[in-house]
């Protein structure tokens, strides 16, 4: 048993939880509207812990931690489960959330044991070296770069306030620029055969 690698999984996906309540912490000046630029901040950096892209990474990056198929895929699974469970729990020790949080956001438990596996499932096949290692290590820049036109991050309403507006902007843009270096990274990798280090490293041979 990789010991080591699901004790990451469990602290990589507290660490999400948490930053990603953290995010969601409003002032009552943002409300009132009197520190719009901090809001503007607060938003961008919300909407980028809470990207689809971020959470799907995690069970990602989970699946590779635990390196065998097996394994990753409950990896997977555990890791947004443990993410939800740490978010909504600390969230109601600190009073922002009631008993209701966990019917009302029932649907994201369920799509953690849905996806999760599959998605623990690629991180583990992205330790491979051959096209299917490649793809699989395609899954989440390809998803950045998606994500801001599919969620509209770039065709906010003029209506809504500008630091929403900015918010999207430029979490649309980050999105996209991570999603195509990592893209173009790893196709730059695949292209070369790994070295020795590269391999052990990976636990390849």
């Amino acid at each position: 048993m990789n010991r080591r690698g699901w004790s990451l999984v469990v602290v990589a996906a507290s660490v999400l939880a948490l930053v990603s309540l953290a995010s969601n912490v409003t002032t009552l000046s943002q409300l009132e509207g009197k520190a719009d630029t901090l809001l503007a901040g607060r938003l961008t950096l919300s909407q980028l812990v809470n990207a689809g892209t971020v959470w799907a990474g995690l069970a990602v990056v989970s699946g590779w931690l635990v390196r065998r198929p097996g394994p990753a895929v409950v990896a997977g699974v555990v890791a947004l489960l443990t993410a939800c469970v740490v978010h909504y729990g600390v969230g109601m020790a600190f009073g922002m959330f009631d008993l209701n949080v966990w019917t009302a956001n029932l649907h994201w438990l369920l799509a953690a044991m849905v996806v999760g596996g599959p998605l623990g499932l690629v991180g583990a096949t992205a330790r491979r070296w051959d096209p299917w290692g490649v793809a699989a290590r395609l899954v989440v820049p390809v998803g950045a770069v998606l994500e801001p036109f599919i969620v509209g991050r770039f065709a906010t309403p003029a209506i809504l306030p500008w630091p929403n507006r900015v918010a999207d902007a430029i979490t649309g843009l980050a999105l996209l620029t991570a999603g195509v270096v990592g893209c173009f990274r790893v196709l730059a990798a695949g292209r070369r055969r790994p070295t020795i280090h590269e391999r052990r490293a990976t636990g390849v041979s």
